[in-house]
Order: C-alpha cells, then sequence, then structure tokens
C-alpha cells in the first residue's frame, strides 16, 4: 500500500503560477498599516442586513437559479447610472459585468490580451496586486515615470517608442488616475486626456482602475479617461470594498461590447454572489451618498492624524504624499535608507507597512513605504507611528 503523498509536480500546467500562500490571520500585527482595509466602524452591518432582507423578500425564489453570468441585472443598471452621473461614462448595462472585486477584472484583462513574454505598461509604482496578477501571466511589466499627477504623457510616449524600436509592442497601459496606489497622485483632467491621446497615436488600449474615485475629501472631479474615449479602446474597472468592505468581494468590469463576448469566457465559473450583490444594491441604491460622505469624513480625519503623527515622530527626516483622497500614504526615506530590510524587525514590535519594493516592476523604491491610514483608530495610528518612527531611528533610518 502506497504511503507517500501523490506528487503533482509533472501535472501542473505550464501557466500555473507558483503563487506566495497569505500570512495566517493570527499573524495580523498589533498596527496594521500594510492592507487597504476600510474603517471598520464604517461598514454598514444594520443596514446591508434590513437591505439583504428586503432583497430576499423580493427576489428569494430566484435564489434556487443560477444567476446572470454578468451579475444581478438591477445593480447592473444601477453601476451604469452611478458612471454615468458621476464618472461621465454611457454604457448599457450590459458592457457591465459584476465581478469578485476589481482584482478579478485586473485577471480577465490581463488574460484577454496576455500571452506570456508580452509587455504591459503601469506607473513607476503600483498596486501589488496589479504587479501580482501580471505577474501570473507571465508578463513583462515595464514602470512608466510618474510625478505629481501620475504617470507622464511624455515619458509614456518615450517609453512606447523605445519599445516599438525593439521590436515589441506593449498589449495595454493600465494605470490608477485618481489616488494611485501608492503614490496618491490625482490626474487633472487635461493629463488623463494626454495619456488618451498617447495611447490613441501608438494604437495600445488602455485601462483605467478607478477603485478610489469614491474616496475623495477634497478637489474637484475629473472625468474618466473612459469618458473622453470614442474608439472604443478603453477598459475600466471600479469597486465596492472601499466603501463597503473588501469581505463584499464585489467589483465591475466595463468593456467596449466587442469584447463581452471574450470578457464572459473569461468569466465563466466564477460569478460573484448573487446574495453580496443583491444587499449591496438594495443598500446602495437608498444610502450611497450618505455613506460615501461619513466614510470620506472619517478617513479624512485619519489622514490628517497620521500626518500629523509622522511629523511628530519622524520630523523632516520623512516625508510624505499628502493625497486629497484615498487610503494610503507614500512615505519616502532619507537616500540610503532601506524600508524592506527592516520591514521584519518592525513587524515583530507589532508595526506592518508594504516597502517601496513591492510596488515596483522593477524592485525600486527602498526608501519608500505606504502606510494605509484606514483601519487603525486614531489612538493607534498615534502610537503605531511612534513605535515605528522607533523602529526606524534604532536601525538609522532617519538620519
Amino acid at each position: 500500500m502506497a504511503t507517500q503523498d501523490f506528487d503533482f509536480t509533472d501535472f501542473i500546467g505550464d501557466r500555473v503560477p507558483v503563487g506566495t500562500p497569505a500570512p495566517p490571520r493570527a499573524d495580523r500585527a498589533k498596527y496594521d498599516f500594510g492592507t487597504g482595509f476600510p474603517d471598520p466602524d464604517s461598514f454598514p452591518s444594520e443596514g446591508l442586513h434590513k437591505a439583504l432582507g428586503r432583497a430576499l423578500k423580493d427576489h428569494g425564489r430566484d435564489m434556487v437559479l443560477y444567476p446572470d453570468p454578468q451579475g444581478f441585472l438591477p445593480f447592473r443598471e444601477f453601476i451604469a447610472n452611478k458612471l454615468d452621473q458621476e464618472r461621465g461614462i454611457n454604457v448599457d448595462p450590459d458592457q457591465v459585468l459584476l465581478t469578485g472585486g476589481s482584482g478579478v477584472a485586473l485577471a480577465i484583462v490581463s488574460q484577454l490580451f496576455t500571452n506570456p513574454g508580452d509587455t504591459l505598461l503601469t506607473e513607476q509604482f503600483t498596486y501589488t496586486g496589479t504587479l501580482a496578477v501580471m505577474r501570473n501571466v507571465r508578463a513583462n511589466i515595464l514602470g512608466v515615470a510618474t510625478d505629481d499627477e501620475g504617470m507622464r504623457p511624455d515619458a509614456l510616449d518615450e517609453t512606447i517608442q523605445d519599445l516599438v524600436r525593439q521590436g515589441t509592442r506593449p498589449k495595454f497601459v493600465y494605470t490608477i488616475p485618481t489616488f494611485q496606489n501608492p503614490l496618491g497622485t490625482d490626474m487633472s483632467a487635461q493629463r488623463r486626456q494626454d495619456i488618451l491621446a498617447v495611447a490613441r497615436k501608438h494604437g495600445i488600449p488602455v485601462f483605467e482602475d478607478d477603485a478610489y474615485e469614491d474616496l475623495r475629501f477634497e478637489g474637484e472631479r475629473s472625468p474618466a479617461i473612459y469618458s473622453y474615449d470614442n474608439t472604443n479602446m478603453v477598459l475600466y474597472c471600479g469597486t465596492f470594498s472601499k466603501i463597503l468592505g473588501p469581505g463584499m468581494r464585489l467589483g465591475y468590469l466595463i468593456a467596449p461590447q466587442p469584447l463581452m463576448q471574450q470578457v464572459n469566457a473569461l468569466n465563466w465559473g466564477r460569478p460573484t454572489s448573487h446574495f453580496a450583490a443583491m444587499a449591496a444594491y438594495y443598500y446602495l441604491q437608498d444610502h450611497l451618498d450618505d455613506h460615501v460622505e461619513e466614510i470620506n469624513d472619517i478617513l479624512r480625519a485619519k489622514r490628517d492624524t497620521m500626518l500629523a503623527a509622522i511629523g511628530e515622530s519622524m520630523g523632516s527626516a520623512a516625508v510624505s504624499s499628502n493625497p486629497d483622497g484615498g487610503l494610503y500614504l507614500w512615505l519616502r526615506l532619507p537616500e540610503g535608507a532601506d524600508a524592506n530590510a527592516v520591514s521584519g524587525k518592525a513587524h515583530e514590535r507589532g508595526i506592518a507597512y508594504l516597502p517601496g519594493p513591492r510596488f515596483s516592476p522593477s524592485g525600486e523604491g527602498a526608501n519608500y513605504l505606504r502606510l494605509c491610514y484606514g483601519y487603525e483608530d486614531h489612538e493607534g495610528i498615534r502610537d503605531g507611528i511612534a513605535a515605528l518612527a522607533d523602529v526606524f531611528a534604532d536601525e538609522g533610518l532617519l538620519s
């Protein structure tokens, strides 16, 4: 009788990534500035409970059926209307695909366009989940230089031209134009049009990730890049994770009609929870504006608390972004500092953050780190930043 576990090594497909197991929940730090969690007290448990009750009263019998592959139609209609009013995007609900978060939308688009070895373009620092998905499809990822408005159109143009001269044509440009993760930059309307113009010049699709648009504390909204496109070359995704919670697993992808057949084929077998979609729809159709206003009041105050704590604990040695929205601060330490090297020691003292190289396609940014101010309360922010400053000072990173 066989006693050894079966070895699947020779049976696993070539395109399956190795992956990195997530740390156990018990390993979470006391001061968690690492993950993009929103404020836990802002989660509308009671409101969602009531909304789900109404949804089941109206649609409970339908739960025994397989749901629409693109997601709960009234919710898709709600999203289409929201995008029309807030983002200048005019789409039919048939162009809206509900997804299990924006990460699924990114995975679908990456699979749709990318063969192993293809080149994809992002900001020079971008969301770690984006890099993970792109690496999973074995893409070659290049970062494009940024300024205080995000991706620079001139740098994008130059990067594409250099690649074309080498015989390489990028498959798509990925950008987070609003409160970019991790930089916090916010593109002006003109910058968004300029990025689109460069992409149009070279005939390369744009994938616009608008995950943080709802989290605006200050400043005026700019229309989405998608709203300026009349050639169907832009794809767009958003999420409800930032205004409800990642546990709801609700995002959406907007794609040109000619692509929807392929998009739906790639989404086959991983539909969103009909339960979650109904609850979110019934809640948000009545409470969206008030709920977003409440969340932004909470996050604005937490941002200010973290900025003050950094100033008090780290002085002029650390330079922070000061975004008009979103969940993150991007912190620059003195040249020569290595935030990655001391992240383990910080975790031993109960502090979690994400070092800069985690956001770079090429592993740059050793003296940078991202701090999330969404989850901890004000006391936790102050105490955690003070403790982090002690770690950095002990390791010589603040001098």
